[in-house]
């Protein structure tokens, strides 16, 4: 799924690998992982704008849950993208932060204003407005793991007991 991008010049040539933009029910998502270059980063607010503008985007969450390494130049370019994002439409939710990331962004004291955040993927898309229609709950998972286990047991399916015994 990654487009390639070849910048010549004087020197060998270059290959920079770009950044995957995920449309999904209205929204974008945006994963960052590994190391993310100046020339990625610089390339992906560029193709971000454009795919807000070609697909009409109401929301967008970037997943940073697979960076190694978030600096002040990474942290400055995604508020540069958000508030651009924020200027055409766009709400921008920064999923997948880690404690470590958390923390080291809150000594140097970066704030990344206008960006609403969340632990995972699921909750960004889900504070963008996206509801999950016909998904199971955590007990039904439960009822459902259950049910399974006893099938490959050969056990008899469990029955629920008459409230007047409980």
């Amino acid at each position: 799924m990654s487009q390639h991008d070849f910048s010549g010049g004087s020197g060998p040539e270059r290959e920079i690998s770009r950044i995957p933009i995920i449309p999904l029910w209205g929204q974008l998502i945006v994963p960052l992982q590994g190391d993310i270059t100046d020339a990625q980063a610089a390339q992906l607010c560029s193709d971000v704008l454009r795919d807000i503008q070609r697909t009409g985007a109401r929301g967008m969450v970037v997943d940073i849950s697979g960076l190694w390494l978030v600096d002040s130049h990474l942290c400055a370019v995604l508020a540069r993208l958000s508030g651009s994002a924020r200027l055409m439409g766009t709400r921008t939710v920064l999923s997948g932060m880690g404690a470590d990331v958390a923390l080291t962004l809150q000594s140097m004291g970066i704030q990344l204003e206008g960006v609403e955040t969340a632990l995972g993927l699921e909750e960004g898309l889900t504070l963008l407005g996206v509801q999950v229609v016909g998904g199971r709950t955590a007990s039904t998972e439960r009822e459902a793991a259950q049910q399974l286990a006893d099938e490959m047991l050969g056990l008899p399916p469990a029955t629920a007991l008459p409230k007047s015994a409980v």
